[in-house]
Formats: C-alpha cells, structure tokens, sequence
C-alpha cells in the first residue's frame, strides 16, 4: 500500500478521517477524524437545591465527545 501524509483513510469507526503521521516502517499511521467521537462520562451535580449535605448531592452523569480526535492505526 503506498500511503502519503493528507491522504483519506477510514478511521476505527468508518468515518473518513487525514493521514497525518505515518512510520519509519509504514506499518503505523496516525489519522486525525473531524467527527465527534466518545471520549469519556463526567459525573456533574445537579444544580438545584437540596436537603442532602454536601457530599450526598445527587448527580447525573454527561457524556463527553471530542472532535478532531487522532487515532493510531497498524497496517
């Protein structure tokens, strides 16, 4: 396969994402995707007031994405 850097390659979850860091080798690339991707669950506290003390305040969890994330692929 002859991969240059800028060229389209499917990133893990099928989105078309840029060749950005290919190695000595060329056995591993590194592709950077625009799309949003999961990246980890933030636990938040709710804002209202509440009865509980401190350390008992309810809380909801959020799920947090980021883009133009940058993947590490073997060939």
């Amino acid at each position: 396969m002859d991969l240059k850097a800028g060229d389209v390659y499917e990133c893990p979850e099928g989105h078309n994402a840029k060749i950005v860091w290919i190695s000595e080798n060329e056995k591993t690339i590194a592709v950077k995707c625009p799309y949003e991707h999961f990246s980890k669950v933030e636990k938040v506290a709710i804002q209202t007031k509440s009865r509980l003390p401190y350390r008992n305040h309810p809380t909801e969890e959020r799920k947090i994405f980021t883009k133009d994330m940058v993947f590490l692929i073997r060939i």
